[in-house]
């Protein structure tokens, strides 16, 4: 058993996202609704933690075929993401060698479906196993399922993290470290939710290379 007796906060709660689908234009309004949830977990003493399960990107959005599936995971990793998931039923695939221009130009924590995966965060390494990945021997530990829409139940433990529809925010608080849920809830994004603009500049900067790169590469955009 890990010892957390130096731990000040009272409370985990995981903030997660999935099926963005590389809509780089619903980041910023969804930044928004994220720095709300972040505020208010801090206010509770609880620390948060902000999870994207994967589904990045989709064929029909330019950007992600432009950039070899790289683009959506940039504007993530400037939002703060502490970890996103790659390999849960992408259309768009990230080739090996696009994937290392990836990890060495970003910050976030990044996991392979159907591995292991793990990050740390105010000294604490969270474990987590998605798909058929087994659950992590290490503690603190999440499972990841997106076969099932289903929040996780009060007091489940392990708690397992499913899907999350595009434009929703799941938020899961658990106690600590007895590491049970108390409470789960999804959040849609209102619609008059007003962008961040900082984020917004980011999907700029991020649209005006990829196009860049896709006139390099031959590609129309």
């Amino acid at each position: 058993m890990a010892d957390f007796s130096s731990v000040t906060f009272s409370s985990v709660t995981w903030l997660y996202t999935a099926n963005l689908k590389g809509d780089l234009h619903l980041l910023p309004r969804l930044f928004t609704l994220i720095q709300q949830e972040r505020r208010s977990a801090h206010e509770a003493n609880s620390l948060a933690l902000l999870l994207d399960l994967g589904d990045t990107c989709a064929l029909d959005s330019w950007v992600c075929p432009a950039t070899q599936g790289r683009a959506p995971f940039l504007v993530l990793d400037a939002m703060g993401y502490d970890m996103a998931l790659i390999g849960a039923g992408e259309q768009v695939s990230i080739p090996p060698d696009s994937l290392r221009r990836l990890l060495d130009t970003i910050m976030m924590r990044v996991a392979l479906w159907n591995r292991p995966g793990h990050f740390t965060k105010r000294g604490i390494t969270f474990h987590l196993a998605s798909g058929t990945a087994d659950f992590p021997a290490a503690e603190p530990g999440i499972r990841i399922d997106r076969t099932t829409t289903a929040l996780p139940g009060a007091n489940a433990t392990p708690p397992v993290l499913g899907d999350v529809a595009r434009g929703h925010l799941a938020r899961v608080t658990m106690a600590w470290p007895d590491w049970t849920v108390q409470d789960a809830r999804l959040l849609p994004l209102p619609e008059t939710t007003s962008p961040d603009p900082t984020i917004a500049a980011v999907v700029e900067l991020v649209e005006n290379e990829a196009r860049h790169y896709a006139q390099q590469e031959g590609g129309v955009t």
